[in-house]
């Protein structure tokens, strides 16, 4: 039987997150950084790390991303680990958030090639996935917890 902290784990050390949104032309899937990495985002994995399930992402106001979301704000992320055939799907409402407290504890240094005045840039912003559904294989068993 897989735990939630076992998927939790997989969350914290997958090399990246990826984003499904909807677009008027259909289902659109981007790779981010996956700010729950301690290893590559000390700083922000404290944030990322807090609320179980939660999942945050950086990324620009004037992006498709944020326009998706706006229009429709249900989404998907999933991380996994392809040479252990493990990964997990989280699905749940996305927001954008602009609080300038959360950008800055999830902000990293590396990202001043985007926002050069750093993480209280106005095109600057997190998203915030609220999880309802967390579903996935484990090598070769399906799983769901949520």
């Amino acid at each position: 039987m897989i735990d939630k902290q076992q998927v939790l784990d997989l969350m914290d050390t997958a090399e990246a997150v990826y984003l499904a949104t909807v677009s008027p032309q259909g289902p659109r899937v981007r790779a981010l950084v996956n700010l729950r990495r301690a290893d590559r985002y000390p700083h922000p994995s404290k944030t990322a790390r807090t609320d179980d399930f939660t999942v945050y992402m950086s990324t620009s106001r004037s992006s498709d991303k944020v326009r998706e979301i706006t229009a429709d704000p249900n989404v998907s992320v999933y991380y996994s680990e392809p040479k252990t055939f493990h990964g997990v799907m989280l699905c749940g409402i996305a927001e954008v958030i602009e609080d300038p407290a959360v950008k800055q504890a999830l902000w990293s240094e590396d990202w001043r090639i985007y926002w050069a005045d750093g993480p209280l840039n106005p095109d600057h912003v997190i998203l915030r996935v609220r999880v309802s559904e967390v579903r996935g294989w484990w090598g070769s068993k399906p799983f769901a917890l949520l």
